[in-house]
């Protein structure tokens, strides 16, 4: 009875210990804000109200010189990867060049791997292809904000959003989206208090259209302050509301002493909002027209004094604060160092106590853990970032425009830095410049005429460090649209994603655009298995006697587009199994003024 009795007990002992590491990794929630401000906190602006922003910022570990990119996909990207944006496959904010590399190995897989349940409730903004969504990539219990008919849209719909539910389309929810956002997160911490949970929440707020509720606005006009400008204010503290219910309820399942909360922003701030109208339904509609906050009001909010906006190459564009929230593991404190987006990933993996492990990728970012620990032996970092916008075409020997190339990135019409300790040098539309961060904060003093060599040193950094990105395999890489994915009845593939032209093209960042008859457009799919499909097209637009051809898998067709429709019939088509392209060509048209504001939008396959 003796062996039996001591296997018992050594089984017993090894299940109980197993249960007491389990409740010992701790619950991550990384919060993520659009377009919030290195200033735009309570602690910075006096009269905005954001007591719980100003907890997390002032009772965690504050890192006031933490870079992102300099728009939202960029950043999201990095952060998703641990690696530079430009090394992963995307390359701008829309324009079909959102989507990470299918072969990249996202942070939440690389936690579902460490033994956690994940999720996503917010904005994704990194690909909308069915393949690229997030319930694909490593969240078990996905809501993207995203709309049915064109997935680009919806994510700045900030009353009765559209949602998606782990990949399928659920439908519009009444309310405020960051009310509704943040009921969902805290749904699923209730859901899995007893379980380690990685919960990623990035909100929409406050990227323009700004809006919230009337009496928040009313209560900053009161202040004196412009009806435009009280909104944003009023958005922010509507924000902060929500973030103060996740701790709340992180509080109420006595999860407090074992939840690490991340929090930071995905780039600088926008002095430009766009106009709404409420309509008679309760929807918000756009209107013509633009606000840009007057000069006081930008001065207001940007007390630091940061150069420029975002979307540039300058500092107000990438500086921003992130800050790591848990007082019952770490002391608050300010940590000066440079650290980046790519170091958030592998320090949620050592939270996690889970080693990255990846064939072929190498992180860029670095474990903050050592950093708040005190080690001061931190080595000095540089980083290439800016204004990346929509990829330029490239014309090739073989008569084709393609869009993903070397040549995408036309330096000499951008806006982009390499930042290397306390310097940096930016590249702003052909305009060299030479700057110490660390004395001059705002940019104002040029310092390339008074220290040429240092300024050589800098340029040499610059185009280093970029030869350096061009050479990932995933630099620049074609967009690739997975049909046919197991249990998915009709297939999404977005035609931004064409990865060449030829002839007169064009592509906005959620469309694309016939110039000229003859003109076509190719993108790269990938079909799971030999099927047949029924296929329809979203073309808003449509000129009178309008005829396209479609060549998909073994098949070819001429269709005659129904005008004034926004979707069109297109008939059966075969698939191959593997690798292939879609073909859009147009054949005529009766109106070429008008055949250049038609709006391609997407295909949707219907397997047979």
């Amino acid at each position: 009875m003796k062996p039996i009795f001591y296997l018992y007990l050594a089984s017993t002992l090894s299940m109980v210990l197993s249960i007491c590491l389990a409740v010992e990794k701790p619950n991550i929630i990384l919060i993520l804000t659009d377009d919030q401000g290195y200033d735009d906190y309570g602690f910075r602006i006096p009269e905005l109200d954001t007591p719980h922003l100003d907890k997390i910022c002032t009772q965690g570990v504050r890192f006031d010189r933490f870079y992102t990119a300099s728009a939202c996909a960029p950043t999201r990207s990095a952060l998703m990867t641990g690696r530079n944006f430009l090394k992963t496959g995307t390359s701008a904010v829309g324009y079909g060049a959102e989507s990470p590399h299918l072969d990249e190995y996202l942070l939440g897989q690389a936690m579902q791997d460490a033994g956690y349940k994940t999720a996503l409730m917010g904005k994704w903004n990194l690909g909308l292809a069915d393949a690229d969504l997030p319930s694909r990539r490593g969240f078990d219990e996905t809501w993207p904000i995203i709309r049915e008919d064109v997935r680009s849209y919806g994510r700045y719909e900030h009353f009765n959003a559209p949602f998606f539910h782990n990949g399928e389309y659920s439908g519009r929810e009444d309310g405020w989206q960051v009310e509704v956002v943040t009921n969902k997160a805290i749904q699923f911490i209730e859901e899995n208090k007893n379980n380690p949970f990685f919960l990623y929440i990035p909100y929409a707020q406050p990227h323009e259209p700004w809006l919230c509720p009337k009496d928040l606005q009313d209560k900053y006009r009161s202040l004196g302050f412009s009806p435009e400008y009280s909104m944003f204010l009023g958005m922010m503290e509507q924000l902060d509301q929500q973030i103060g219910r996740v701790l709340a309820s992180v509080e109420k399942e006595n999860l407090s002493e074992n939840t690490v909360v991340l929090f930071f922003g995905d780039n600088g701030p926008t002095p430009t909002t766009r106009y709404l109208e409420k309509q008679e339904d309760g929807h918000y509609k756009l209107v013509p027209g633009y606000y840009t906050m007057t000069d006081e009001e930008w001065s207001h909010r940007n007390p630091s004094g940061l150069r420029e906006k975002k979307a540039t190459g300058w500092e107000n564009a990438m500086r921003n604060r992130l800050s790591i929230y848990c007082p019952s593991k770490f002391k608050p404190k300010v940590i000066h160092d440079m650290t980046l987006v790519m170091d958030v990933y592998p320090t949620v993996l050592e939270l996690a106590d889970h080693s990255f492990n990846h064939p072929t990728h190498k992180l860029d970012g670095k474990s903050l853990i050592p950093l708040i620990s005190g080690n001061t032996d931190w080595n000095e970092r540089s980083y290439f970032t800016g204004e990346t916008g929509k990829p330029e075409q490239s014309l090739s020997e073989d008569g084709w425009n393609y869009r993903f190339t070397k040549e995408s990135l036309p330096l000499d019409q951008r806006s982009t830095c390499f930042i290397q300790g306390d310097w940096v040098v930016v590249y702003h539309l052909g305009e060299w410049g030479l700057f110490n961060v660390k004395e001059d904060l705002g940019q104002k003093n040029d310092l390339k005429k008074q220290m040429p060599e240092k300024f050589l040193s800098m340029k040499e950094g610059f185009y280093e460090e970029w030869s350096h990105i061009l050479e990932d395999k995933h630099a620049y890489s074609d967009p690739v649209q997975i049909i046919g994915l197991e249990g998915v009845k009709t297939s999404y593939v977005e035609i931004e994603g064409a990865y060449r032209f030829k002839g007169k093209n064009n592509t906005t960042w959620a469309n694309t655009f016939f110039y000229e008859v003859g003109a076509t457009q190719e993108l790269k799919i990938r079909s799971e298995s030999k099927s047949s499909y029924k296929l329809t097209l979203r073309a808003v637009g449509v000129p009178e006697d309008t005829e396209i051809s479609l060549s998909a898998g073994e098949t070819t067709k001429k269709i005659m587009l129904n005008e004034g429709k926004n979707y069109h019939y297109l008939g059966t088509f075969d698939f191959l199994q593997g690798d292939q392209t879609i073909r859009l060509s147009l054949l005529k048209t009766r109106d070429l003024k008008q055949i250049k504001k038609m709006e391609l939008f997407s295909l949707n396959l219907e397997k047979i």
